[in-house]
This record gives structure tokens, sequence and C-alpha cells, in this order.
């Protein structure tokens, strides 16, 4: 007979006391699902996609890197709204398929509140596409390809990468710079290989109009013989070569064509951050002469003192005093999403990409601003020739210039 209430007071007493408790418990599960609760809040789960196995961990395992140092310092100051950061990470192997399909379970089963990363810009379109689906905010901090922030655009997507056509601009603007008239293109067989071609293909009239492409050659994305590729190249009457060649594709083009004097006869003209320690240190000794790259930051350069912290902290971690390029790309990203979150006051997606739009952030490499239309921050790159440096085991950029996003 427990279950029987026979005193009316009791039960009104009963019932009062039963709508507070589930009152309270349903503010608290509101505020612990949006975000904005205080001491005791639920973590902020940060989704995390990079390649840390295969040719593209290379860039995956130092990006993991940036992305856990800013976690750590986020965490360790407080966090953010009251609550922690807390990574999800998984291996995105620079897999369109596999990639969609981590991006679904981390969004799905995991309950991420955003996600970071990519790598390749296939890798990137097909994570966007699953953030569009399920109404997640992506930030991809690697993937250039244009078309994330044009033709593939949504609400959900942003970048702090650079893109292929701010890319493009600046390899036309070098073209220029070294008298390139007879250009061989050879570019991976992909979205962000395809797109870079049509960056320097569209930059070339406004900076180097008397600069003509005679030849185009597309290999594989993984591909590993560029033989063939090589004696074409050399064949062609080209003078200057234009690449997005990146990570161990450059390094095994670098070491196949060297037997045959290929870079004493061409000046190669490069993006895919072919300057960045991860690279430059691989080839070491190897890395031949007349490239010209570019790289996001460079350990060696500090153009700001928050870079000179930043790289002393990195190095901390990394145990070594020369250090990554991708780490810088991957804390950014989670820098700006903290921020939009601190300006939203919420994890709620459509507060944060209102935050987000427009918003100002400050990176060791200087403010970054993400613009209101196409969700793009104004990323450029450092550019320069690869020199030879005395007492060292790898080249370094020399000099080295800053190339900002064109004019619009």
């Amino acid at each position: 007979m427990k279950r029987i209430i026979t005193n009316s007071e009791t039960r009104d007493k009963l019932g009062a006391r039963t709508k507070v408790a589930v009152a309270g418990a349903a503010a608290l599960s509101m505020a612990l699902l949006s975000g904005m609760g205080g001491a005791g809040a639920a973590d902020i789960k940060i989704g995390v996609l990079y390649p840390i196995s295969g040719g593209g961990a290379i860039y995956g395992g130092p990006a993991m890197r940036g992305h856990d140092l800013a976690v750590e310092e986020i965490n360790a100051a407080g966090g953010v709204i009251g609550s922690k950061f807390r990574t999800v990470a998984r291996d995105s192997k620079i897999n369109p398929a596999a990639a969609a399909a981590a991006a679904k379970e981390l969004i799905t089963k995991e309950g991420v509140n955003v996600i970071l990363g990519g790598l390749a810009s296939s890798v990137g379109l097909a994570i966007s596409e699953v953030a569009r689906r399920e109404e997640v905010i992506y930030i991809a901090t690697i993937p250039k390809t244009i078309k994330l922030t044009t033709s593939k655009l949504h609400p959900y997507v942003f970048r702090t990468a650079s893109n292929t056509d701010f890319e493009g601009d600046a390899m036309a603007q070098i073209v220029k710079k070294v008298n390139g008239k007879k250009l061989c293109d050879i570019q991976l067989d992909y979205a962000y290989g395809h797109d870079l071609g049509d960056g320097i293909a569209k930059a070339l009239p406004k900076h180097a109009p008397g600069a003509n492409i005679v030849m185009k050659l597309r290999p594989k994305l993984g591909a590993t013989d560029f033989n063939a590729y090589i004696t074409q190249i050399m064949g062609a009457g080209c003078e200057t070569v234009v690449s997005g060649l990146w990570g161990n594709h450059f390094v095994n083009f670098a070491k196949q064509a060297a037997p045959f004097g290929f870079f004493k006869d061409h000046v190669y003209i490069t993006g895919g951050e072919i300057a960045s320690h991860e690279v430059a240190s691989k080839l070491a000794g190897d890395y031949p002469d007349n490239v010209w790259s570019n790289s996001y930051e460079l350990w060696y350069h500090s153009p700001t003192g928050a870079h000179k912290k930043f790289q002393a902290r990195l190095a901390k971690k990394a145990g070594t005093k020369a250090t990554a390029m991708w780490p810088v790309l991957a804390y950014n990203g989670v820098m700006l999403y903290k921020a939009a979150v601190e300006k939203a006051g919420s994890t709620d997606a459509a507060k944060v990409i209102k935050a987000m739009e427009g918003l100002t952030i400050d990176t060791p490499m200087g403010s970054l601003t993400v613009d209101a239309k196409s969700h793009q921050t104004n990323t450029g790159q450092f550019w320069g020739p690869m020199k030879k440096q005395s007492g060292e085991a790898y080249r370094r950029m020399e000099p080295v210039t800053f190339v900002p996003p064109p004019s619009k």
C-alpha cells in the first residue's frame, strides 16, 4: 500500500516537490546540452579528423600535436563558458569515404559539437557534406580546394587554411619574378590539383601575361612512380614547372628526377607547402636546387612575438628545436572555435555560426579574420626559394616573403 496516498495535503506537497524536481532537472539538462552550464558543465567535444597513418601521417601527426597544444592551453586556463574541451579523434586515412564515415560516427555516436581537420581536399569536401547534412560546424584547417568556400559553401563550413585561388595567385607572381615563359603544369588528379591548376591559369594573365602553359600532367593521388612524367616534362621544352605535388609525392618526384639533372634545367614553383620543415627535413641533403615553395609557418622565422612564444611551447612539447609547420593550422582552428563559442556564449551551432562570421582572432602568425559571406579566413603564406645553409642538413627559405591573399 505504499504507493497509495490518502492524505490530500501530503499529495499536494509531493506533487509540488515533484514539479520542482522535474523543472530543475530539465533546466540542468538544457544547460548541459547547450554548453552554457557553469561549474560541472559537460565537456565540449571536439571531433578531429587528420591522417595519422599512411602517406598523410607526415602532416597529420604534427597537426594533431598543434591541436592538442591548443586544447591543453585552453583547458589549463579554465576552459570555455565553464566547460573543458575534450578531443575525440579519428584517422581520416586520406580517404573520402573513410573520413565521411568517421565524421558521421563522431556526430551521431560521440555527439561532438564541432569537427576540425581534414588534409586532402577530397577528404575536406566529404567531411563538409556530412557536416551540412547533420548541421554540425566543420572548420577545414588544411584542405584548400576553392570549392569549399564557393560552389560547395554552406552555413556550417568554415576554413582557416589558404585556398587554391590564393595559392595559384602567389605562384603566378613567382612565375613573373623568375621570368617564366613556357610552363609545364603537374598536379595531382583530385580536387586540390584540379583547382590549383585552375587558380594558376586564372592568375597568369594578371601577373605574367607572357607565360603560357604548354603541358598539363595529372598523376594520381598517392602515386609513387613519376618517371614517365619527368621524361615528358623534359621533352616539352618548358623552363618552368608549376606544381602542387605535396608530401611524399614531391619527395618521390625529387629523388627520381635528380639523376636526370632535372632541377638544373627547370625552375620548380610549387604549392603544397614543400618549404615546410616536414618535407625539407625529410629530403635533407637531397632537397633539389631551383625550388620555390610555400609554408604557413617556419620555425626559424618569427614574424611576431606571439609566434616566437608559440614555437618555444611547441618545441618543448615536441622535444626538438626544429618544429613542424602543420601544428599552427590545427592550433588556429581550435582557437577560432573557442573564440566563437565565447562570443556566442553557447555551443549552439546557429549561435556559433553567427559569432564566427566576421570574427577576428589573434594567432601566432598575426590576426585572422573570417569573411562573413564566404567563411574563408584571410590566410596568407610565406613564399621563397629554398637555399642551402652552411652547417645544416637541409635547406631553408631565403629570403622569406609573406604573400597575403589577393585583394578582392
